[in-house]
């Protein structure tokens, strides 16, 4: 299989494409043939080096893809082969209050990510994908949609009474 890997940081020559073996499920993992990914602006702040947390050496980049499951590991229950995923941007926080220990665990950064034909990602590192989405726009939301998220449900949550979004005769930009 193809997979890249970021060798050292600091500059996109350190972004070097690699042929490795497909590898085989342990008992909780489960292969993904990767269909489509999307680039955050996260993918460049690691690989600058401006990034809060520093990523595993030679880590295959990217946290967000989607693709087929190809293969489970024996004691996996969440999802089966045929099944349509995309890759948690947090891979082991599955439900309640993010800890650090989970909040650490991510996927293109301190664990290999999406940048390769075949990922192979822990059973809670995966959410199912609805039939109304194509690979290309599911691969769009886990760093997207975990940001909304977070701009909603963050430190701050919000609650009845409070107005969000965008202030008439303003404009935001990406």
């Amino acid at each position: 299989m193809k997979t890249y890997h970021l060798e050292h940081l600091g500059d996109l020559d350190g972004l070097v494409l690699r042929d490795q073996e497909v590898p085989t499920p342990g008992p909780h993992e489960v292969l993904v043939r990767i269909r489509a990914t999307s680039l955050n602006r996260r993918e460049l702040m690691i690989l600058n080096r401006t990034y809060p947390l520093p990523s595993k050496p030679n880590v295959i980049p990217v946290s967000d893809g989607a693709g087929e499951v190809v293969a489970v590991g024996t004691q996996v229950s969440r999802v089966a082969v045929g099944d349509r995923v995309a890759g948690s941007y947090f891979a082991r926080w599955t439900e309640g209050k993010l800890t650090w220990d989970q909040m650490i665990q991510q996927l293109g950064c301190t664990l290999d990510g999406m940048l390769t034909e075949y990922a192979l990602l822990d059973e809670q590192a995966l959410v199912h994908l609805p039939d109304t989405l194509t690979f290309e726009e599911a691969a769009t939301l886990p760093c997207a949609a975990l940001t909304a998220w977070s701009a909603l449900n963050g430190p701050d949550p919000i609650r009845p009474g409070d107005i969000t979004g965008v202030l008439p005769g303003r404009t935001s930009a990406l």
